[in-house]
């Protein structure tokens, strides 16, 4: 789980704020008046549960708020917090011990009939899943990760008329999930509404270029419409990325279980990139720097994942740290040009790819990028001399290459 980090000040007013949630009818303070040992120890584990889930540290948390159940297991929001901690790492059959838990104590709560509804898909209790999903959205008909696991569900049972149904109105609510999409996509090609089909998943494909299975339901739709090369495309672009995919988990599950093994961090930052998940590459990179702050690869990497976020400002602090460190990188004052370049600073552009073409004359792209800049301004007479050094050096490479 990816929650916010706040300073820790607001962190406990939130917790005392959702404490008060799943206390209808009760203030915090009235809830904890006169406690004993196992209660003020119960509320203390429930509170750095909390916190630790806020941090993303979820198997720390669960550790927390088990200990938060023993000690006081009739409170209903450490059965809650449990169960999210437990659907988070995939243990589903806990996630419905602790909701069947929760919902003893809160009989109308939405968020544990959800979470339990989850836990029943996963566990290929299609029916189960269903009716308790009906219950969720009959409570909300605007709880869109309902309708979206209630249209997977309907997939599965092969009624997608009704999927489509679902995943329309969840759509709708969340018109920029990638996976909503997909399954949108899908509904329709099981209907043989193809050009409907290949609409959702180019939709799904454009919200994240690196999620493998839109490709794959592209493909097929192709295939079925006649359309042999764009199949046969989209196919290729999903055996790639599934490649991709299951290197990223070794190297996930690698890292796991040597967490101070930094070539194998490294190798998943660059793999994420490859696959299009530049937030993640950006917590790796900063993770490797915290294991090697003085490595160049690590803060250019780091860059180049802002940059393709649209994000120059970050970007350039992460060379500005790299040149201290290595001041006569070229392909450091080449990035940095093109942080420049995104934001229209075109002069400090032309002076970043000016210093990266005196550090390595032979590169063509440093003076393609400054031939490119200097149309931009008008000035065709130094556009025209870095044009043709661009194809000169080009072609010697190329004729180097042959030989």
């Amino acid at each position: 789980m990816i929650l916010p980090t706040y300073p820790l000040q607001i962190r406990l007013q939130i917790v005392c704020f959702l404490l008060g949630i799943f206390c209808p009818g009760q203030t915090v303070a009235e809830d904890m008046s006169f406690p004993d040992a196992n209660d003020t120890a119960g509320i203390a584990h429930l509170d750095r549960g909390v916190m630790l889930m806020f941090q993303g540290e979820t198997e720390a948390a669960i550790s927390q708020l088990e200990k938060a159940a023993e000690l006081g297991p009739n409170r209903h929001e450490t059965q809650y917090y449990l169960a999210m901690g437990y659907a988070e790492t995939k243990l589903w059959n806990s996630t419905i011990d602790a909701t069947t838990k929760s919902l003893s104590i809160a009989t109308g709560d939405i968020e544990s009939f959800y979470l339990q509804a989850k836990a029943y898909f996963n566990l290929g209790e299609w029916v189960i899943a269903e009716s308790k999903l009906k219950r969720v959205i009959q409570q909300d008909p605007f709880h869109a990760r309902a309708l979206k696991i209630r249209g997977q569900t309907q997939l599965k049972q092969r009624q997608f008329a009704r999927a489509t149904q679902s995943l329309l109105k969840a759509s709708e609510l969340n018109p920029f999930s990638t996976v909503i999409q997909y399954y949108l996509g899908m509904s329709y090609l099981n209907r043989k509404m193809y050009q409907q089909a290949v609409t959702q998943f180019e939709e799904s494909i454009q919200l994240a270029p690196g999620y493998a299975q839109p490709y794959h339901g592209l493909g097929t739709t192709f295939l079925r419409l006649g359309e042999r090369e764009k199949g046969q495309s989209a196919m290729a672009e999903f055996q790639r990325l599934q490649k991709s995919s299951a290197e990223h988990e070794r190297l996930s599950r690698l890292t796991q279980v040597d967490p101070d093994n930094v070539e194998a961090w490294t190798d998943l930052a660059h793999v994420s990139m490859e696959s299009f998940n530049y937030q993640l590459a950006i917590k790796i990179f900063r993770r490797c720097l915290q294991y090697e702050p003085q490595n160049v690869a690590h803060h250019l990497g780091l860059s180049r994942a802002f940059i393709s976020l649209d994000q120059p400002v970050p970007a350039r602090q992460a060379l500005f740290r790299a040149i201290e460190i290595s001041p006569n990188e070229p392909i450091l004052y080449n990035t940095l040009g093109s942080t420049y370049a995104m934001q229209g600073e075109v002069a400090k552009a032309i002076g970043s790819f000016q210093r990266a073409a005196e550090l390595d004359p032979a590169q063509p792209y440093y003076h393609l990028n400054l031939a490119r800049l200097y149309q931009q301004i008008g000035e065709q007479s130094l556009m025209q001399q870095h044009y043709l050094t661009y194809e000169k050096l080009l072609a010697e490479q190329t004729k180097e290459g042959s030989e």
